[in-house]
């Protein structure tokens, strides 16, 4: 039998829908580290504590006091409710500095350049921008999926621009390995795929030669850089947050929790990445809390 609804109807049937999936309750039994039981209604997770409500009473418990299932069920409920899934794809940390130690660790190398850490915070300087920018570099494991997460600063006049590079010197079809550039300026921003476009070994090595591009290469090379909008000329001297993702084909870019850019081509699926640089046009870039993150190399992100 065919049922027919009318405008008010399915606008009713909307609005229950609406409501009911906002009103939405989660439950779980959870069990302590003393294998203890309860059954509770999950209201919010903060600071590491969990607010339930059971046996009629609301209270919270630390976080850490359940069990080891219970903590990770708990973390991936709370991002779903927040729509935060994707940072928990990046489970393993691969690196961190926080430039509270006077030197550079032993991770780090370094390259045409004399960036320093002052009152715990790096600072990138270039000697001469005309020979080579400044490499200031992390290298481990190659994982395929990273996520690269740090504060920065444009300090000064000669605060130019900054890039995160992901690289695996491993690889010879491309020059030096140059993967991914993601370039952040005070207007602008850009992501360039470095393995098939202008770092692709032959292409480098005929403009390095001074050889001219045939047009079709010219034109594919267009198709290898994505260019976005940024606005810091009135907040220069202000920390800013940044979050650089690569997932599969793509590579995905926040300033401030604010997705900036994106791109997706082929080069950026690259397996191994195993190396992170920060490059700095020319000196005055300021950077702090530097983390990388890695999705593990597994059948499920091949």
């Amino acid at each position: 039998m065919k049922i027919n609804f009318n405008r008010s109807t399915l606008a009713a049937l909307t609005l229950f829908a609406t409501f009911s999936l906002a009103n939405a309750r989660d439950f779980r039994e959870l069990t302590n580290l003393e294998g203890k039981k309860i059954k509770a209604e999950l209201l919010d997770l903060n600071d590491g504590k969990l607010k339930i409500r059971a046996n009629s009473r609301v209270f919270e418990m630390p976080l850490d006091k359940l069990s080891s299932a219970d903590q990770d069920f708990i973390v991936e409920w709370d991002a779903q409710k927040k729509g935060t899934t994707d940072e928990l794809y990046y489970k393993e940390q691969v690196f961190a500095d926080d430039f509270s130690s006077e030197d550079f660790g032993e991770q780090w190398k370094h390259y045409k350049g004399e960036s320093v850490i002052e009152d715990g915070v790096m600072i990138g300087r270039t000697i001469d921008i005309k020979e080579h920018v400044v490499l200031d570099s992390v290298k481990f494991e190659g994982r395929r999926d990273l996520q690269v997460s740090l504060k920065f600063k444009f300090a000064g006049p000669d605060a130019k621009s900054f890039t995160v590079r992901f690289a695996d010197t491993d690889c010879k079809e491309v020059h030096a390995g140059h993967i991914i550039f993601v370039n952040i300026a005070p207007t602008k921003g850009s992501i360039l795929d470095g393995k098939t476009g202008a770092f692709r070994k032959d292409i480098f090595d005929k403009k390095k030669a001074g050889e001219e591009l045939d047009d079709a290469t010219k034109e594919m090379l267009k198709t290898k850089k994505k260019f976005f909008e940024l606005d810091f000329e009135d907040s220069k001297d202000q920390w800013h947050d940044l979050v650089v993702r690569t997932k599969a084909d793509q590579v995905f870019v926040f300033i401030d929790e604010k997705e900036v850019g994106s791109f997706q081509s082929e080069g950026l699926a690259h397996e191994t990445k195993s190396a992170v640089s920060l490059l700095t046009y020319d000196r005055g870039i300021h950077y702090d809390d530097l983390e990388i993150k890695a999705a593990p190399n597994t059948s499920e992100n091949k």
